[in-house]
């Protein structure tokens, strides 16, 4: 196949439509699986991970929660950093400075803002409820799409794919209806902070995606390695914003207290790998825009999970925003993505 027919084949793909997102290698349908089985492995992963922070965060950890994060991102790196040495060095792979730059250079501004996310996400998850907490990040598909057109000039092909974003957070809403009632006797900073989280993940998943396309598809970087550059950039603004914020005294008896709750903290930095890899693999997958609409399906299985622990009765508008979710995902999925050719990516595995 000549350039010119690849040029042509590109342009022709949606880029970050599920359905047709073969990237011009391969045939569309295993592509598709692959992309269907990262999105659901995410949503199953990332649906544990509220719970467990807060569990961690009612034993000990919820005068300091910036150093529970700190702690979680450094474990995570510590485990990506540590495989990525022992294959490099069976590899025999050199180490070059100018490696090292560049990696800094296009991983490093995705490390600080997933650093900043994370941390707010988990102060503003101290001081409400999960239900709550996870209403707020709803919005976070809102953002997602605004700082994909801003930043990586991704535009929504066509009506139908505007009207699923819409769906997808009207439908995360209905989701978290009790947590109207709940958010009358919260403080207004506890809501506004829990709504900086948001935000700041939209730029995090749009950076990801520009990232991931110059590091994994362009440079062979493996996403082990990815994710190790980026939540060493993460540690790093978390530890300061903890030292700054929290003061020594209050992160060292969080240090201590997490200690003296590892299995709980050791789950966390479980899960939190898992979710880190799979956000990576898929923003190779599909577009910006695309990564935040699963982004936005995880919302169910995380109602799902937090109304159960709390033995709740389901309403019929959770029902409803279920059925408004997945409608909308299915529609996002159909309408063609948006309309920006993707790179061609190369068939990859987790370490090499």
């Amino acid at each position: 196949m000549d350039a010119g027919m690849d040029a042509r084949t590109a342009s022709d793909h949606a880029y970050g439509s599920v359905p047709s997102l073969d990237n011009g290698d391969g045939d569309a349908p295993p592509r598709r699986r692959c992309v269907a089985a990262v999105s659901l492995g995410l949503a199953c992963i990332s649906a544990c991970v509220p719970l467990a922070n807060k569990a961690v965060l009612r034993h000990g950890a919820k005068k300091a929660a910036l150093t529970m994060t700190a702690c979680q991102l450094f474990s995570v790196a510590l485990i990506c950093g540590l495989i990525h040495a022992v294959i490099a060095c069976k590899n025999g792979a050199p180490l070059r400075l100018s490696e090292v730059r560049r990696k800094a250079r296009n991983i490093g501004p995705l490390g600080v803002a997933f650093g900043l996310k994370l941390g707010a996400t988990n102060v503003g998850l101290a001081l409400v409820s999960v239900e709550m907490h996870v209403l707020l990040a709803a919005t976070d598909i809102l953002w997602v799409a605004i700082f994909a057109r801003l930043i990586n000039g991704e535009r929504v092909r066509n009506v139908t794919g505007g009207l699923a974003l819409v769906g997808c957070f009207l439908g995360a809403c209905l989701v978290s209806t009790d947590s109207y009632d709940a958010g009358r006797h919260v403080a207004v900073y506890a809501v506004a902070l829990n709504l900086v989280g948001p935000v700041i993940q939209g730029i995090v998943v749009t950076l990801l995606r520009r990232s991931a396309t110059r590091e994994v598809a362009r440079q062979n970087t493996s996403y082990v390695e990815f994710t190790f550059v980026k939540l060493a950039f993460s540690t790093l603004t978390a530890g300061v914003l903890a030292l700054l914020i929290e003061g020594v005294a209050d992160a060292r008896s969080c240090v201590v207290a997490l200690l003296g709750d590892a299995p709980r903290f050791l789950t966390t930095v479980g899960l939190i790998s898992g979710v880190q890899l799979l956000f990576t693999v898929l923003a190779t997958l599909a577009s910006g825009t695309s990564v935040g609409v699963v982004g936005t399906v995880k919302i169910i299985p995380q109602w799902l999970l937090a109304f159960t622990m709390d033995g709740a009765s389901i309403d019929p508008r959770h029902l409803i925003g279920v059925c408004l979710v997945t409608l909308s995902a299915c529609a996002w999925a159909l309408s063609g993505g948006v309309s920006k050719s993707p790179p061609r990516l190369p068939s990859r595995v987790l370490f090499v």
